[in-house]
């Protein structure tokens, strides 16, 4: 039977893997705005080779620029292509899980090792087609707990050193996440240190401002607008809301938003975490691993506490990085005295997320060259613009969210890839608009006022094409006094707004 079981689980990992790669193998990903935003951070660095910061935070926050330099080899690679990029993910995700196997293993054993690579992997099969910078936070995280758990055990200084590096990693990916780790991080490392009666070890702590330098430096540079944003993001809250609603918002994130689940009965996150609170009690309580699993808690309920210094309700992004932390977690019941149960819910669970799975792959059957925030959909849009016969144009985009950046990206590599001068945001007499589909109940724009009163033009199209994903390109041939009539300038962003 042992023999049987490693082959086994290899195959079922390249099951997942495989299936994490449906979207790249069909030559698309999910062209989210965050994902196309991230392109032309890639494009700056390309421009710049040295960057301070990255994506856009709440609270007029940046995240620091290390998803775009991990990134970047992707990008290198396929000369911007974003399905390559998308190729790139499934690397970053087969080192994720290799890293995984072994952490889990040294943690806990080998057979727990086994099924959290299982139940990684095919969780990731639902995120592979749309990675951004949270996912650097999730693929940290283990590795954050373990130098942690191996510093407790082993008071080695080394341990203390790998765990804050990966600390300040992790407020580099996402700051909301890795901001509360961090400061747990050293308090907990303080206690130990000093409870070892080991001072000399607070040292180390000189290796935060370090990690951190490219926001310090930021900072400095542009009159302390990070720390001033942060102060200020901190002394608001939603409106109507008190600290009762965000306790009650941090418990059912807890309660009902861990993804044990993609399929399954009503309900079916609350009654996995109930499992899974239940297991953690049992190994405390019968002294199973028991210092792992309450430092494991230390940090858990630790991050939920310190989110209540931000007032507003937690979003998906301040959750889900987390999993991949739990199912490690979770995965090592496999330990304790009730194992044979345990692993009896397992395979009910793994089974119910194969369903999961499989209706997944079938609704990207539908998405896939077909949907408004696909690849694919909106490349052919734009691509369809360098299909005439005119040796340069102008083109304008239009998008509901005024950034554009899908629409944007897809125009500026279909330039690229035709080698044909296509001018952004340029008036020319062939001119092209590029319209995103309207937005919903949103009274404030619409592609008539765009036309009307920021880029003024009123003539009516030679050509108009309509595209499956909602997508519409108008072809208008324009007069000199047309051309000569000014258009707005802010309806070209650029990344000023990330």
């Amino acid at each position: 039977m042992k023999r049987v079981v490693f082959p086994l689980f290899l195959i079922l990992t390249g099951v997942n893997v495989f299936f994490s790669s449906w979207s790249v193998l069909n030559g698309d990903i999910s062209w989210i705005s965050d994902i196309a935003r991230d392109m032309f951070l890639l494009k700056e660095i390309e421009q710049k080779t040295i960057v301070l910061i990255g994506p856009r935070a709440s609270g007029n926050m940046f995240h620091g620029p290390l998803w775009s330099y991990l990134n970047y080899p992707g990008y290198v690679i396929g000369s911007g292509n974003p399905v390559v990029a998308g190729w790139y993910w499934i690397f970053l995700i087969i080192l994720f899980l290799v890293a995984s196997f072994v952490i889990a293993k040294r943690l806990f054993n080998r057979n727990t090792a086994m099924l959290f690579v299982l139940m990684t992997s095919l969780y990731l099969a639902f995120h592979a087609n749309e990675m951004f910078h949270p996912y650097g936070a999730m693929f940290l995280l283990p590795i954050f707990f373990y130098f942690f758990v191996r510093y407790a055990e082993t008071d080695n200084i080394r341990f203390l050193v790998y765990h804050l590096l990966t600390g300040g990693a992790i407020v580099q990916f996402e700051i909301a996440i890795g901001v509360p780790f961090l400061i747990l991080s050293i308090v907990f490392s303080l206690v130990v240190a000093l409870k070892k009666n080991n001072p000399k070890h607070l040292l180390v702590f000189f290796i935060i401002p370090a990690v951190l330098a490219n926001f310090i430096l930021f900072d400095v540079r542009h009159e302390f607008i990070l720390t001033k944003n942060a102060l200020r993001h901190l002394g608001t809250s939603a409106s109507n809301t008190y600290l009762l609603d965000l306790v009650r918002d941090r418990v059912m994130a807890i309660l009902t938003k861990i993804e044990f689940l993609r399929f399954g009965p009503p309900n079916g996150q609350f009654y996995s975490m109930v499992v899974f609170i239940a297991f953690t009690c049992f190994q405390i309580v019968n002294k199973i691993h028991r210092k792992t699993y309450i430092i494991f808690l230390c940090f858990f309920l630790g991050y939920f506490s310190l989110t209540l210094f931000n007032r507003y309700h937690l979003l998906t992004f301040y959750i889900f990085p987390l999993i991949p932390f739990v199912f490690l977690i979770f995965s090592s019941f496999i330990t304790s005295v009730f194992k044979r149960a345990f692993l009896f819910i397992f395979l009910i669970m793994y089974g119910l997320n194969l369903v999961g799975l499989y209706t997944y792959i079938r609704s990207l059957d539908v998405f896939i060259g077909k949907d408004q925030y696909s690849w694919k959909a909106v490349f052919a849009a734009a691509q369809t613009a360098f299909e005439g016969e005119e040796k340069e144009f102008g083109y304008f985009i239009y998008s509901p969210d005024i950034l554009g950046y899908g629409p944007r990206y897809a125009m500026e590599y279909a330039r690229k890839v035709n080698n044909k001068n296509g001018f952004a945001f340029e008036k020319k007499p062939v001119t092209y608009l590029l319209i995103e589909p309207p937005a919903r109940d949103n009274p404030f724009t619409s592609e008539e006022k765009w036309k009307l009163y920021q880029i003024h033009i009123y003539s009516e199209p030679v050509m108009v094409k309509t595209f499956e994903n909602g997508y519409k390109l108008e072809k208008h041939l324009l007069t000199d006094d047309q051309l000569t009539v000014p258009f707005d300038p802010g309806i070209n962003p650029g990344l000023h707004y990330r």
